[in-house]
């Protein structure tokens, strides 16, 4: 989070004049419970919130600001996936399921990098348009990435319905079950 807003102070000097614009990287999992992911997604939600506010600040000098809701696509993150539990983990009857979940975007509906990055330049390269670039411009959220549109579409229901649908995609009845069956044999 600090990373990018450490950025765009530095180069603020240098946007202005060029009429610029700003590309924060974002994720889908913002958008939904993202089990086994919650500091991640998280951090990309603190993007989300602060490309909003800059964006209006910045709208005085002409200086334009996206953010790439990101779904899945090919890349390192998951190279080092493979992580223990600690021996005392309240999850470690589930570590399977979480050890699935840190590769999940390596091996779902994943689009090539490549792809990626041709489909986000191509739309960067725009330029301003009308309706904060849905028209005829660089769109103020720019969706790529394997399972993007499902993501998008859920930004129109309510988070109950989200949360729900999410938790069942990512296995939660499983998980409480088998947590809760695990606690009971503890107890017994």
């Amino acid at each position: 989070v600090f990373g990018p807003m450490r950025m765009c102070q530095a180069f603020a000097d240098l946007l202005i004049p060029a009429r610029g614009l700003i590309i924060n990287i974002s994720s889908n999992s913002t958008l939904g419970p993202y089990l086994f992911g919650s500091v991640f997604a998280s951090s990309k939600g603190a993007i989300n919130v602060y490309s909003r506010s800059l964006r209006m600040e910045l709208l005085p000098f002409n200086v334009r600001v996206m953010v790439a809701m990101t779904g899945t696509v090919r890349s390192e993150v998951a190279s080092h996936s493979f992580r223990d539990l600690p021996q005392n983990s309240l999850y470690k009857p589930v570590e399977d399921l979480f050890r699935k979940r840190l590769s999940f975007s390596q091996h779902t509906d994943t689009m090539p990098t490549e792809k990626y990055a041709q489909k986000l330049v191509a739309t960067a390269l725009k330029g301003p348009g009308w309706c904060n670039g849905w028209i005829g411009g660089t769109p103020d959220l720019f969706w790529a990435g394997g399972m993007s549109s499902i993501s998008w579409i859920t930004t129109w229901m309510p988070y109950w319905l989200t949360d729900m649908l999410t938790g069942r995609f990512f296995g939660l009845p499983v998980i409480i079950r088998r947590l809760r069956e695990s606690a009971d044999g503890r107890t017994n």
